[in-house]
């Protein structure tokens, strides 16, 4: 009786990697679709948005006809660009795939004069590889929860709360650049298209001037707290509780069953105000990771 051996075939390690385009979308979804390694941090946009918006900032690796590995890392109006998107075909080596995507995708960065590449240590197979990389260990994001319906403070009454209309967007962004570091900044475009796709995104008001805003969304019956931002002047008003008293009202009426947030571990002032609030740590947490390109 004869006996068959089957060796399997080495992953492939040579790649052609090129920018992507809209042309790419098709294979690009195949990719996404199927591929068990896949990191995924688009906030606002699609896939087909980010190739789109992207100059240079979309990156496939193909080999012969095949799209096998997937980069999106755009330059925007911020010191920090971050990566949106990570996948790898099931059959082909993680580290190889990666090492060919990185430095063409590092390259345009450096061009457009963004001075670090941020990533989330997620999920594993991804955090795994990061260090190798040259990513460094920058923040860690906690996550909270609230169950309750419980509004324990509706803040200072001198605070006015009205829904953000589009003329607010240049000093929303200068007070959401002010209360962040970097890592965190949001662009003009980004804010403009929260405005549109948010459930609830309102601005706060104190002696004429806008000082605050904040943003959630609702999904399938979870709220979420998306950004609460005070300007650093005007913190320690009662401005932070009164547009955490009104997004939780909202999505109180809105139907949310629980409502959850993430921050930074090492802010203790915002931590003390959602614990205020009833939010408490789910006891998980996401490594922020970046990679010094200047």
């Amino acid at each position: 009786m004869q006996r068959l051996f089957f060796r399997p075939q080495p992953a492939p390690t040579s790649f052609e990697v090129r920018p992507a385009t809209p042309a790419d979308r098709a294979a690009l979804n195949r990719l996404t679709e199927s591929a068990r390694r896949a990191h995924f941090h688009l906030d606002w946009l699609s896939i087909d948005d980010w190739i789109a918006e992207s100059a240079r900032g979309a990156w496939i690796a193909r080999n012969g006809r095949r799209v096998a590995g997937a980069l999106i890392a755009p330059a925007l109006d911020a010191p920090i660009a971050w990566v949106r998107l990570v996948a790898v075909a099931d059959d082909y080596d993680a580290e190889a795939m990666l090492a060919a995507l990185m430095p063409p995708a590092i390259q345009a960065l450096c061009a457009a004069g963004i001075e670090s590449l941020a990533c989330l240590a997620h999920p594993d197979w991804l955090a795994e590889r990061l260090p190798g990389l040259g990513f460094a260990p920058a923040a860690d994001v906690t996550h909270f929860r609230k169950v309750d319906s419980a509004i324990p403070d509706y803040g200072s009454p001198a605070v006015g709360v009205r829904p953000a209309a589009p003329d607010d967007l240049p000093i929303i962004l200068a007070n959401d650049r002010a209360a962040f570091d970097p890592i965190w900044w949001h662009t003009l475009d980004s804010l403009a298209r929260i405005l549109r796709q948010a459930a609830h995104f309102v601005v706060a008001e104190l002696d004429g001037q806008v000082v605050g805003h904040a943003f959630s969304d609702l999904y399938g019956g979870q709220g979420h707290l998306i950004r609460l931002a005070v300007h650093p002047a005007r913190q320690r008003h009662g401005i932070g509780a009164r547009l955490l008293a009104e997004s939780l009202a909202h999505l109180l009426a809105a139907g949310a069953g629980t409502i959850t947030l993430n921050t930074q571990a090492d802010n203790y002032t915002s931590q003390s105000l959602y614990r205020r609030f009833g939010f408490a740590p789910t006891g998980e947490s996401t490594a922020v990771t970046v990679r010094d390109l200047q």
